[in-house]
């Protein structure tokens, strides 16, 4: 993808032309002077504590954040400081807009009781970054839902890349404690929709209670949180952290994820006391018959 943002208007409901790029570490320099004035970032999450162990103690319940509201978050900086998808990548997504417009149809199917989606796969580079990021687009643009898209992949995170801005600070430096997650949850151009990055990558994975703290204090301040996580069959985070999430969709690329590999992943999460709620998503479809002969099927 290319460096592109697209041209940004609170009047609009989402973005609209190209103009000009947004750069990482420009965008990091504006966050880190919004959100201290006084004195370095850095110098202040180090003065933080981390976040208390709640295990085997029952967490009060969550309180609303206006903080987080899209609105009053966006407020605090300048349309071009906000990171965006790039044109090209909203251009593929409004594509797939027949698919997109079923997506909270197809979603509350598995969240009858809660908001929190972890998207998985069996393997790696099986797209289900780009799908977490359809689901969010969707939900946002064509259902009008408040949306937090968060990253969980500690092994190959990517949200950070596409959203043009860098890594830290996110998930992991609140896990760590030297963040809260004011201060890491950012709003984009694109209405309704916020980001979470995966944080410094040096620093250790959090434990899990801490990820279902998190995980607790975002769910009562979105319509929906999802989670672009890691594959289920290659990394062992997927499983510890897929029990504080309410759905699992896994997604599966057409003709080359075998019926075994999924339902081995679905035995794995079933063992591993995470949510009842699987969904499968179907990635990188091959259409042999012309896709106008598909269309004309499904109406029947």
């Amino acid at each position: 993808m290319n460096d592109e943002s697209a041209k940004f208007s609170y009047g609009k409901q989402f973005l609209a032309e190209t103009t000009q790029a947004v750069s990482a570490v420009s965008y990091k320099d504006s966050f880190i002077k919004t959100v201290d004035h006084q004195s370095s970032f850095r110098e202040k999450l180090a003065q933080s504590d981390p976040i208390p162990e709640t295990e085997g103690k029952e967490s009060k319940k969550p309180i609303i954040n206006p903080n987080l509201i899209w609105e009053k978050n966006a407020a605090r900086f300048s349309e071009d400081q906000l990171p965006s998808l790039t044109t090209k990548s909203i251009k593929q997504l409004e594509s797939n807009f027949r698919e997109l417009m079923l997506v909270e149809a197809n979603i509350n199917t598995l969240t009858k009781k809660g908001n929190l989606i972890y998207v998985s796969s069996c393997s790696d580079q099986s797209g289900k970054t780009i799908s977490a990021i359809s689901a969010a687009y969707g939900l946002t643009f064509y259902s009008h839902k408040n949306v937090l898209i968060m990253d969980g992949n500690l092994t190959n995170p990517q949200l950070h890349q596409l959203f043009g801005i860098t890594p830290d600070p996110g998930f992991k430096d609140v896990c760590a404690g030297i963040a809260s997650i004011d201060d890491v949850i950012l709003p984009t151009r694109h209405k309704n929709l916020s980001v979470m990055t995966i944080g410094n990558m040096d620093l250790p994975p959090g434990s899990d209670s801490c990820v279902r703290q998190i995980i607790a204090e975002l769910s009562p301040n979105f319509d929906y949180v999802i989670c672009d996580g890691s594959s289920i069959l290659t990394s062992s985070v997927a499983l510890r952290n897929i029990p504080a999430f309410d759905a699992v969709l896994i997604v599966i690329e057409c003709e080359k994820t075998r019926l075994e590999v999924l339902q081995l992943a679905e035995e794995k999460i079933q063992k591993s006391g995470g949510p009842t709620s699987i969904g499968v998503v179907f990635n990188r479809r091959k259409y042999y018959i012309p896709s106008i002969v598909y269309k004309v099927i499904s109406k029947k």
